[in-house]
């Protein structure tokens, strides 16, 4: 008997859904772009439980009849191919004919369709087998509504994270389809809540809506084409690029897609200019269809491209050009006339002024003879420089006698209590420390050069301080303000911000909806500036949401980390005397003292033995 047999359409159909439905998120993005497809004027989408107990998706589509309905939950059934070649000439968004298909494998799918013709019907499905059929009366248009999403894949459904980032994730896939499509409206709700509306009109107010208008009135249009191949969208300005990973919208003819590539390209257009931050970038592509493939991943997420380096230097040029045009427009007009330039020659030559005085063009005919530079564009900012500790200077042992505490430099090795303080015939004092770069606190001490990073330095503390309040259910000190600051969330950053609010009080942030997208900062934790609240908030979120938030431990171990990044002291930040004796004495009580939360370590020593060495003593 052969060893080797088929699988039932069964357990095919499980495996086909596992590789195109992940998530509810997964399930939201094929019919939202099916909806697309169907010539939808405005699509609905609801959730409860994050996706995974109910999804609906309405659409005022073309429709379908009763023929269409009965085949179009069956596997490799599509309207949008016709031939093979067809796959590389595509201007659809859902066209492999295995969404609906997936979906309905894996819960309990209810269809209602009906034509412009009147035609319309339902058909009722579970684990992808049809349950009943239904002669209905229904509006123009296609409703799926999808119950108890893995029903029959418990395993996979236990990987799924909590309700809110689960709604999260399919609430920044709303979005990419409503930025993909400003013509079209769109309702998304959470149960009965509204959290998305975007109302049909230009790109940039659709932007607006999903951003928020205070970062959106301030992109800059890109228009470009070289090589036939066109870049089009929206930027940050080179002064304003404190974007958010969910700020980075990428389109191949309004369909959304990830690349790493085309993300090197904007942070190497930005790089000159000093940015260190990543910049709100809406950018859609288009090129000959020969040049780029969408059959590379089962979900449509990635493309590839026949000429990489070619898309990665043109994204470079686009968003180049766009910072070059900007600048031109905004610098004063210099004249260059042969008459001016005259004045100035006359001038230069011993020409009484007076005889030239008179022109009013005098400043700009001196200004005009030294051209500006390509490089005059360039920001001189300088980056702190990054640093790595080699293993050839690190000493063995670093110790604080006060504090009984030996701390080993040696990776792995925790920090030991001494039974006596270390005998000494003088009495130990505190290092002097000075600020290098405004980056690094460095010090001498009775072992040689200690070199500290205040940032990761800082991070550490703070991570550990919140970590222990948010355990305890303590709050940390705030300082309420006479004026409360006024901040605007994206929607995602909303959704967000209520499933953390109680963990940013406990933190010392208190914040109120004021109205809107606009939301008030009335207290900020005490040791916070306040010129830094409203970007702490910002990033808060954003590291928040790069956390998995399944279980309590991985939730308070993402807010903690945020916490840390974004209180804590940046490279840059000036600080006092005090300020870096502090630092330092309260790292020395941490219990993990030697790395920040993110694992890059906080200090290194160079001994004086290895000094010796350096200098050939």
């Amino acid at each position: 008997m052969a060893e080797i047999h088929q699988l039932p359409d069964e357990i095919i159909n499980k495996i086909a859904a596992g590789e195109v439905i992940e998530r509810p998120a997964s399930a939201v993005k094929e019919l939202i772009e099916n909806a697309i497809d169907a010539g939808a004027t405005r699509i609905q989408v609801q959730i409860e439980q994050g996706g995974k107990a109910k999804i609906l998706v309405s659409d005022n589509g073309k429709g379908m009849g009763q023929a269409d309905l009965d085949i179009c939950y069956l596997r490799h059934t599509t309207s949008k191919l016709h031939s093979a070649d067809d796959l590389f000439h595509l201007h659809t968004n859902g066209f492999r004919g295995e969404a609906v298909a997936s979906i309905a494998a894996i819960s309990k799918m209810t269809i209602t369709s009906a034509t412009d013709d009147g035609e319309s019907g339902r058909i009722i499905l579970k684990g992808g087998e049809v349950v009943e059929k239904q002669d209905i009366q229904a509006s123009r248009g296609t409703t799926f509504l999808i119950e108890d999403l893995f029903f029959n894949t418990p395993v996979r459904r236990t990987f799924l994270g909590s309700d809110t980032s689960e709604g999260t994730r399919v609430l920044d896939v709303v979005i990419r389809a409503a930025v993909a499509h400003p013509e079209i409206r769109f309702d998304y709700k959470v149960g009965d809540k509204s959290v998305f509306i975007g109302v049909p009109g230009e790109l940039k107010n659709r932007l607006a809506e999903a951003i928020g208008s205070g970062v959106a009135k301030n992109l800059l249009p890109v228009d470009y084409t070289e090589a036939q191949i066109h870049v089009s969208g929206y930027i940050s300005p080179v002064t304003e690029t404190n974007g958010k990973r969910h700020h980075q919208f990428l389109f191949m003819r309004n369909r959304p897609f990830e690349s790493k590539l085309i993300g090197k390209a904007v942070s190497q257009a930005y790089e000159p200019y000093g940015a260190q931050c990543k910049p709100v970038t809406v950018l859609f592509l288009d090129m000959p269809d020969m040049e780029f493939d969408v059959n590379v991943h089962p979900a449509k997420r990635e493309i590839r491209f026949a000429n990489q380096n070619l898309v990665f230097l043109v994204v470079t040029h686009a968003l180049r050009e766009t910072f070059k045009a900007t600048m031109e427009a905004s610098s004063p007009i210099i004249d260059l006339s042969d008459e001016k330039y005259e004045s100035f020659t006359n001038y230069s030559a011993g020409t009484s002024p007076e005889s030239t005085r008179n022109d009013a063009g005098f400043g700009a005919g001196f200004i005009s003879q030294k051209q500006p530079s390509q490089d005059s564009y360039k920001l001189a900012e300088r980056k702190p420089p990054k640093y790595t500790a080699d293993d050839d200077t690190v000493q063995d042992l670093f110790s604080q006698p006060e504090l009984g505490k030996i701390i080993s430099l040696e990776p792995g090795q925790p920090a030991a209590q001494a039974t006596t303080a270390p005998q000494q015939e003088q009495p130990w004092a505190p290092p002097t420390f000075f600020q290098v770069a405004n980056t690094y606190i460095a010090g001498e001490d009775a072992e040689g050069l200690l070199i500290i990073d205040q940032h990761a330095a800082h991070s550490r503390i703070l991570y550990e301080q919140a970590l222990e309040t948010l355990a305890s259910g303590a709050a940390l000190d705030s300082q309420e303000l006479l004026f409360p600051e006024l901040i605007e969330f994206s929607k995602l950053e909303q959704e967000l911000f209520h499933s953390v609010e109680a963990d940013l009080k406990h933190l010392g942030f208190y914040i109120e909806h004021f109205g809107g997208d606009t939301f008030q900062i009335r207290a900020i934790p005490s040791a916070l500036p306040l010129s830094r609240a409203t970007k702490a908030v910002h990033d808060f979120l954003e590291g928040v949401n790069d956390g998995d938030r399944n279980d309590m431990v991985k939730i308070q171990d993402a807010i903690a980390k945020a916490w840390a990044k974004t209180n804590a002291h940046q490279a840059g930040d000036k600080l006092k005397p005090e300020e870096m004796a502090m630092l330092v004495s309260q790292l020395m009580t941490m219990d993990e003292p030697l790395k920040s939360p993110y694992g890059t370590p906080t200090l290194m020593r160079l001994s004086l033995e290895e000094l010796s060495k350096k200098f050939k003593h």
